[in-house]
């Protein structure tokens, strides 16, 4: 039996993490997820902002780009930013940031594993597909959980990730497969709003 019991929900908007210590009887308490809020800047913050930010070469240092944990991006795009940061840098400059992917991950008139996001962006900007950003993003809970808690990794916990009712079998299997892309190969989907 796992210790936590977490539940994700992978939103269009934000993401976040709830949990409950077993052993501790506690309340259900929302997970604090590292993020970079600034270039070089890393805080935590109660929701991970489903945004990806794709910069140009070199604009950005490697040492502005620094967690606290490896940063390897599931989609292999050297220099994503994901959350705070992202949201920041993709208002200011315009066709490098991802966004919507759980939507594009429901849109039965694309190909949801193609290169296609950002979607519009310029031949130069690396896209990605819906899966790779939504696994990019579990991902990144992944590490920050396991960042907090070494002793009792996300991928061994009980895990439950919520879906939109609206999701057709194909969404489905394809957030499975982000899950499995973001090393959580066991969890549970839960359809919303249960």
């Amino acid at each position: 039996m796992s210790r936590f019991l977490i539940g994700i929900d992978l939103g269009t908007t934000n993401t976040v993490i709830a949990y409950a210590d077993r052993e501790l009887d506690e309340s259900i308490q929302l997970f604090e997820v590292e993020q970079l809020v600034a270039p070089g800047e890393v805080a935590t913050r109660t929701q991970l902002p489903s945004l990806r930010y794709h910069p140009n070469p070199g604009e950005l240092n490697p040492t502005d780009l620094a967690l606290p944990w490896s940063n390897e991006d599931p989609a292999g795009v050297p220099g994503a930013i994901i959350g705070s940061l992202a949201r920041e840098l993709g208002t200011q400059v315009p066709g490098h940031l991802v966004v919507s992917a759980k939507s594009w991950l429901s849109h039965r008139s694309v190909d949801r594993t193609a290169d296609i996001l950002p979607w519009g962006a310029a031949d130069e900007v690396v896209k990605i597909s819906p899966l790779a950003a939504s696994a990019s993003y579990l991902a990144h809970l992944r590490a920050a959980w396991n960042h907090s808690h070494p002793d009792h990794p996300l991928e061994h916990q009980e895990v439950v990730l919520t879906v939109p009712a609206s999701f057709d079998e194909g969404a489905r299997a394809l957030t499975l497969q982000a899950a499995e892309q973001a090393g959580i190969p066991r969890l549970r989907l839960l359809e919303e709003p249960q």
